[in-house]
């Protein structure tokens, strides 16, 4: 055996022996992109990449492709050897990682496209990609090409941006624009008008027609072009294209053959939208209140109860009615009398009023609770729809609790205290229901050993008799003030009576108008009023959210507008307790239609202010109603038009300005 052979054996035993000593570690190397699109009608092959390894890339790293048809073939060559039909800019995706795109043209069918990373382009490592082939045959300009190009407008439809969209099989345009390839477009010959374009089918209306008509005006505007994405054009239009929906242009871009490719680029105007009706207003004032104690004359039932109620409700100066002979005929026509007497002289004070009513009492039969209910109904309903002043309804504290049983006076009488069916506050429920909701505004409030509504704020007879002695009268609080608010009946008001409690008021004469083109989007979101509308000649309220499909399928020119009140009357009192050695104070208020004290109420904010803001709620198109829409993202959604795709959501949009840069977010 000669020495040169004794040489390579020994290298090559030392070389055995050195394997044997290295871990192989995995360097999770592979392609997470390999997709290569071809386009018969542009004679282009367009491959995208990224691979990645924990280890061995570099600079010196490259890409090679292989490309076989019938009559070519391309050997393996690398990608910084072929020759592009387009820009394509570098691209860093992390040192972990190569990526980018390349485009070369090609006039025939690829039969056969390979791609590999070679690690080191002097070395012979590499690593294969499991391509993604697409073929995109011959066929409409909008559908069968790489790229297509489209207007839009910004807020004030006078400046047109014009915007190149890639548009690949298995890639999004963003992702094209990550990868590199920039695509040169240029605009020329723009016209504005009316164009009879299939939309449907072209959304963006990218070679609709074959030329933008000749008859349509033409703008006075120079060419305009880029690499970017897009591109604001360099004028804005003349005050007499206003009524004119889109704008009609010429584009041209790059294509591997001939060089370039033209076709009409449409720019659609965006729906011109407004508040459908800014602003309801109604003053909402306090009203006066007209005070009654009923009781007993000839007996006392209970000094401690009859000191509390005469409190609770500032009734020192009221009006005394005995009740002693409430069983005799004609006494409720006397109760009645009473009422409308002191109405009609509070009335020339010119204020809205509120009945306050103290009812101290000991029947438990109910009887004498249906009396006053007979007597008030022989008055309230009549007040409630007079122009003001008007007497809004009624508030009455009761020794017991008792329950409304007229329907109509539901909706105009608060009667109090609630109806628990314990005597002792203690065992009152978190969730209790009530008739009578005293609703703290405070939702946090602490009031030391006690829950809210275990503080005999409005109780039974019974109720504070107990928490008298259980505690003491002091802990029981005062009343500090009380105010009831409602808001103003015009000659023109009218009440529509929705549900057990609620009424619907139509105030002046608020009308919103319409044409049958126009288009509505409703916000619910926004309505915390409950704003309701009524068709011409219907007495039927509806809400908001029915109107957009309503005026789609059945347009009318005019919607009378109202507000829906759960209740008549708001009753706002602050009250003071003497809890765990200190003093407490706080405010609450006492709302119809709430069963639950645990339930939200924004009833009292509502009811500061005469002020009912519907910019945010109901959004009016008045023109372009069938154009596509921007969302609150910038991003032009082509296929959400307004008259279908906002009836029932927030129209939000945010729209491009000139300056914002050339990288609109069109995914």
């Amino acid at each position: 055996m000669d020495r040169a052979r004794l040489l390579i054996i020994g290298v090559t035993a030392i070389a055995v022996a050195a394997c044997e000593k290295v871990p192989i570690v995995d360097i999770n190397a592979g392609f997470s992109l390999a997709d290569v699109a071809w386009f018969e009608e542009e004679n282009t092959l367009f491959v995208f990449y990224q691979a990645n390894a924990e280890q061995g890339l570099g600079p010196e790293s490259q890409l090679e492709l292989t490309v076989r048809t019938d009559h070519f073939e391309l050997p393996w060559t690398p990608l910084s050897q072929l020759d592009t039909v387009h820009t394509h800019v570098p691209v860093d995706c992390g040192p972990k990682s190569v990526c980018g795109s390349t485009s070369l043209a090609l006039g025939e069918r690829p039969r056969d496209v390979r791609l590999r990373l070679r690690y080191h382009r002097a070395g012979e490592m590499t690593l294969n990609a499991p391509v993604a082939l697409n073929i995109i045959g011959r066929g409409a300009a909008h559908t069968n090409r790489s790229l297509l190009v489209y207007g839009v407008f910004d807020e004030t439809n006078t400046h047109v941006q014009w915007r190149a969209r890639h548009q690949f099989p298995t890639l999004r345009n963003h992702d094209v624009q990550k990868y590199g390839l920039r695509r040169h477009f240029s605009i020329a010959d723009r016209r504005h008008g009316a164009i009879a374009a299939n939309f449907g089918e072209n959304p963006y209306g990218y070679g609709s027609v074959q030329s933008c008509p000749g008859a349509l005006p033409s703008l006075d505007f120079g060419p305009v072009e880029t690499t970017e994405r897009a591109v604001f054009d360099v004028g804005s239009l003349p005050l007499s294209a206003s009524e004119s929906p889109v704008v009609c242009a010429r584009s041209t871009v790059t294509d591997a053959k001939g060089g370039t490719f033209e076709a009409v680029a449409l720019a659609r105007k965006n729906p011109q939208v407004r508040p459908a009706f800014p602003v309801l207003r109604s003053p909402i004032t306090e009203n006066t209140p007209i005070k009654f104690m009923l009781r007993p004359c000839r007996r006392e039932i209970s000094s401690p109860h009859y000191a509390m109620q005469e409190q609770r409700l500032f009734l020192e100066d009221a009006s005394e009615i005995c009740i002693d002979n409430w069983n005799a005929p004609g006494f409720v026509d006397e109760l009645a009398t009473q009422f409308r007497t002191r109405i009609d002289q509070v009335r020339t004070q010119g204020r809205d009023m509120v009945l306050v009513l103290g009812f101290h009492h000991d029947d438990t039969t109910g009887r004498l609770g249906t009396v006053l209910e007979e007597a008030l109904q022989r008055v309230l309903p009549f007040e409630r729809d007079k122009s003001s002043p008007r007497v809004t309804g009624a508030f009455v504290y009761d020794s017991v609790a008792h329950v409304v049983a007229r329907p109509e006076l539901r909706r105009l009488v608060l009667w109090c205290p609630p109806n628990h069916t314990v005597d002792d506050l203690d065992e009152v429920p978190v969730a209790a229901s009530s008739t009578c909701p005293a609703v703290s505004e405070r939702p946090d409030l602490e009031l030391g050993p006690f829950r809210f509504n275990q503080i005999p704020i409005l109780a039974t007879r019974a109720q504070y008799l107990r928490f008298i002695q259980k505690y003491s009268e002091a802990q029981a609080g005062r009343m500090t003030s009380m105010s009831f608010r409602a808001p103003e009946h015009t000659p023109l008001s009218v009440n529509i009576p929705i549900g057990e409690f609620g009424i619907a008021t139509f105030y002046n004469n608020e009308i919103l108008t319409a044409e049958p083109g126009d288009a509505f989007s409703y916000c619910p979101d926004a309505d915390k009023r409950r704003i309701v509308f009524r068709l011409p000649g219907s007495p039927t309220p509806m809400g908001l959210e029915v109107l957009p499909e309503l005026h789609q399928l059945a347009p009318q020119p005019a919607y009378a507008l109202g507000l829906f009140w759960d209740f008549p009357f708001l009753l706002k009192a602050q009250y003071e307790s003497y809890l765990a050695g200190s003093v407490t104070a706080y405010s609450f208020s006492v709302p119809f239609g709430i069963v639950s004290s645990n339930e939200e109420t924004w009833a009292s904010g509502l009811w500061t202010t005469g002020e009912f803001p519907m910019g945010d709620i109901l959004a009016q198109c008045t023109r372009f109603c069938d154009h596509p829409t921007f969302d609150s993202s910038v991003t032009y959604n082509v296929q959400a038009l307004f008259r279908d795709a906002y009836r029932v959501q927030c129209y939000r949009p945010m729209f491009p300005r000139p300056g914002d840069g050339g990288f609109p977010h069109d995914p």
